[in-house]
């Protein structure tokens, strides 16, 4: 096996199927690169257009984003071999197409888009077939190959396709991109295997789906790449500020590629264990010369360290490719590594153009390692993220099932939303701390409510006016939070405190109190206008909780002194206290100091920020400058709220997950859009104070949609499974049905019931129970097809409805479901290891089974009971005999 492991790049050159992969994909390279000189050229001679030029050779890479994120599924649903030959097919007829001459320009626009998008599927074929080519022991020096051979060939194509086509018509050079892809397919055809569609021969044993920590981790990791490209996109003003010439500008274009090279030849020579940890070590070193950069080095000393950077991160995207293949079940890898390879691409070209702006404003030293800096931070709290919901993770399932769930619920920290909008996140103590009298305020059965009162010792009399709660610091709620939480939440306190002292308070001028007052008034009086939506918002939804006052504290935070921000933040969440949260359940006053605590170190890091970006400073023109400074602005005030948020819920006790600690994607665009409107507010104040009425009703809106969210979610979804409910179901199917009628189309209707589930009531518990119902539900989300509607019918029955299938083709999709389920493993810790899962399932179908929804029910509530008569663990249709899959 040592032996094996030495020998480098001819471990997987020693597959047959890896070899024809290998020359396929190679030569795909040399067409694409010699068909991307032929169109330009062939473009400019015709038009003489260098606009229509430019956007001829962008349509050979935007198509290929959007057929990445959108067609790379396609490689799980149908066998990879037939993906990879219908692609290089499909391409060979557009680029013979494309080479007839007086082809309109349109129409040559066309065939380059589809030709670029077919790239994604096969691309994303490709990567999920070699796993399986390859194994894992031999997969990684096959990954270190292809990217050593896949640089120096786009390198070789473009040289040679200049030197093909002084010699050959542009047009013929098209036809020579389509031969290509023939042999191409011809290649594959010949030397791969034919396998199966991978959905259809999922092992049993293997998960219907990933965790939301997995993902987000994988994708992090991903973009992350993008960061190391940036020297490439800098080299020639970074030449420039070394005063070098143009050779030496291409010797610090060599240098990257060059330690990509080293770095894959020593990557498949010594094997490295592929783990997360280890991938995000690899990634802060990757960093860490790119940050060197900032002391100016030669010219030598910083080829040296963009090579090294080069060889680390070759390394780490090797790592990273390996790990999605051990985390990501084979089921899910042809899409999850196609877009993950989309989002590389697109990553690289958007750190590209951050660090050119950033090059023009601070200069291409400081843009490298700034790169290098971001990187190593980015990869550093992804690592903790990652390391502190595993220990939660962890945590949690040492107490068994059902005590996870009471934790869940009954936790010392309530997620409050993302930002300054979440940092009023705390609750109270825990809630075997039963209060001896009702809680006053909030909705029936807050969850919250409990847990917010403090039992009185033994002995003791608990004082009971508003004065003497308030004088009685011993008997004040701050105090039953843990030690390590109280902790934490004294020390942000702290810290705003001392940021403020160390500001000194400035001396104030007349038009920062004129400003103040502005800011203050107007967010009063908003607060005032939405206080009725806010208390139906706090008191209706246990979702992270997100409110409108950073419009005016970042707002604050570049117009005014670090301690005006800070008397701006206090009276806005003291009047929200006052007037919105003072009688709802759980909302203590020690919270809002947190709040208020997490808001001003918020206001600090951003005004520090800006007062060292002259342009943001002030505020006088919107040019690249500025914008870019004001990004960072609200990135800093976001990345440092988000950061204090998290850690209290990492603190507390039970377990949390990724979502807990950075909050949703709903909610991060929200606060995100906020934070967007506080600097139009700024900018209206320094310029035009008036307009700022324009600046109300928006905002007012935005409140309300957010509440109208909330309920239209509360409305139409099953809290117990977040899928829909049965009346929003049967809606939405009727509409569905009417459709079908006109077009005369099928439609499916698939009838769910969960065998014995009562025995696992009787086992387990309600809670485990109703945590294996949410488990189910998101099981059946991930077998059916991405439009198809699913909702939880009551207990535990569920029903799919499937747009488009007939009776086969739903027997199909419930067939893949019964399998989902009965692959569904629970965590080996927990009291539910053993626990085995079987659904029986009833197919009907429009218009085979009657003209109308409930027609349709009834038709597949029949063949349900008759598929668990035949013994349960199948489906049954109206058209075909029960069946069992082995």
């Amino acid at each position: 096996m040592a032996e094996r492991r030495r020998a480098g790049f001819a471990v997987p050159l020693r597959n047959r199927e890896f070899r024809a992969l290998w020359s396929a994909e190679l030569l795909s390279i040399g067409g694409d690169q010699i068909a991307r000189v032929a169109l330009s050229l062939l473009v400019f001679k015709e038009t003489s257009s260098a606009a229509l030029t430019a956007l001829t050779y962008a349509l050979t890479f935007i198509p290929a984003v959007l057929g990445g994120f959108l067609l790379s599924g396609l490689a799980d649903r149908y066998p990879r071999r037939a993906v990879l030959v219908a692609t290089d097919v499909v391409r060979a007829f557009l680029a013979a197409a494309m080479a007839l001459p007086g082809l309109p320009l349109p129409v040559l626009w066309a065939c380059v888009a589809v030709l670029s998008a077919a790239a994604g599927p096969f691309k994303a074929a490709q990567s999920a077939l070699l796993p399986q080519v390859l194994g894992r022991e031999d997969f990684p020096a096959g990954l270190a190959l292809r990217q050593f051979t896949g640089q120096v060939a786009q390198v070789v194509a473009f040289g040679a396709g200049g030197l093909v086509l002084t010699l050959i018509e542009p047009h013929l050079g098209m036809l020579v991109n389509g031969c290509t892809f023939v042999l191409s397919a011809v290649i594959i055809l010949k030397g791969v295997s034919e396998r199966s569609a991978s959905r259809t021969d999922t092992e049993q044993g293997e998960p219907a789906h990933a965790p939301t920590r997995t993902w987000f981790l994988l994708y992090a990791l991903v973009l992350l790449v993008g960061f190391y490209v940036v020297p490439e996109g800098l080299a020639v003003p970074y030449g420039h500020a070394l005063g070098i010439s143009a050779f030496g500008i291409g010797l610090l274009l060599a240098a990257d590629p060059l330690g990509s090279a080293i770095g894959a030849w020593l990557t498949s020579r010594f094997p490295l264990p592929a783990t997360p940890l280890a991938a995000l070590v690899f990634a802060v070193l990757a960093g860490l010369p790119l940050a060197a950069c900032v002391f100016e080095p030669g010219v030598v000393a910083s080829i040296v360290l963009w090579a090294a950077s080069g060889a680390v991160s070759t390394a780490f995207l090797i790592q990273v490719q390996t790990v999605v293949v051990d985390l990501v079940p084979d089921a899910r890898r042809g899409g999850v590594m196609g877009r993950m390879s989309t989002c590389l691409q697109c990553s690289q070209g958007v750190a590209i153009l951050g660090g050119g702006l950033a090059a023009q404003q601070f200069g291409p030293f400081r843009a490298v390692a700034a790169a290098g800096a971001v990187a190593i931070g980015v990869a550093a709290g992804v690592g903790v993220l990652w390391a502190l919901t595993r220990s939660r993770r962890r945590a949690g399932s040492e107490r068994g099932s059902a005590n996870e769930d009471v934790l869940d619920h009954q936790s010392l920290l309530v997620i409050d939303g993302p930002s300054s909008q979440r940092t009023d996140c705390l609750d109270g103590p825990p809630a075997e701390n039963t209060p001896t009298t009702a809680p006053t305020g909030g909705p029936p059965g807050d969850a919250s409510a409990s847990s917010m009162q403090v039992r009185a010792p033994s002995g003791d009399k608990r004082p009971t006016s508003r004065t003497e709660r308030i004088w009685h610091v011993t008997r004040w709620k701050i105090w039953s939070l843990p030690g390590h939480v109280l902790g934490y939440v004294l020390g942000v306190e702290a810290a705003a405190v001392l940021l403020l002292l160390l500001d000194g308070f400035r001396p104030v001028e007349r038009a920062d109190l004129v400003r103040f007052g502005i800011l203050v008034g107007l967010g009063l009086v908003a607060a005032e206008v939405t206080r009725a939506v806010e208390q139906m918002r706090r008191r209706f939804s246990d979702t992270p909780h997100v409110n409108m006052s950073s419009v005016w504290t970042l707002a604050a935070a570049l117009l005014l002194t670090p301690a005006l921000a800070a008397a701006v933040a206090t009276i806005l969440y003291g009047h929200l206290w006052a007037r919105s949260w003072r009688r709802i359940s759980g909302m203590s006053l020690y919270r809002v100091a947190f709040s208020v605590s997490s808001v001003i170190v918020s206001c600090c890091a951003a005004s520090i920020l800006a007062a060292r970006l002259p342009a943001v400073g002030a505020l006088t023109d919107i040019d690249e400058a500025t914008l870019l400074g004001l990004i960072l602005v609200i990135l800093c005030y976001w990345v440092v709220n988000s950061a204090l948020v998290a850690a209290v819920i990492a603190l507390s006790p039970g377990r949390r997950s990724v979502g807990s600690l950075v909050g949703s994607w709903s909610e991060n665009i929200l606060e995100f859009a906020t934070l967007c409107v506080g600097v139009l507010v700024a900018l209206l104040i320094a310029w035009r104070p008036l307009a700022l009425v324009f600046v109300m009703v928006p905002l007012y809106v935005l409140t309300r949609s957010v509440l109208v969210r909330q309920l239209e979610t509360a409305a139409t979804t099953d809290r117990k499974t977040g899928l829909l409910n049965a009346e929003t179901w049967k809606t939405l199917a009727e509409n569905e049905v009417g459709k079908a009628r006109g077009h005369r189309a099928p439609v499916g209707v698939l009838m769910i019931d969960v065998d014995k589930f009562k025995s696992v009531n009787d086992t387990y518990g309600h809670l485990a129970g109703d945590r294996v119902l949410r488990v189910l539900a998101q099981t059946i989300v991930d077998s059916v097809r991405s439009y198809d509607i699913c909702a939880r019918f009551g207990g535990e029955e569920f029903v799919v409805l499937l747009p488009g299938a007939d009776t086969a083709k739903a027997t199909e999709v419930a067939d893949r479901v019964c399998s989902a389920v009965r692959a569904m493993r629970f965590d080996e810790e927990s009291a539910m290891g053993d626990l085995r899962l079987s659904v029986s399932i009833g197919v009907a179908a429009y218009p085979e089974a009657g003209e109308d929804v409930g027609d349709l029910l009834v038709a597949a509530d029949n063949v349900l009971f008759a598929a668990k008569d035949a013994g349960r663990d199948r489906v049954r249709s109206l058209s075909t005999n029960s069946r069992r899959l082995p």
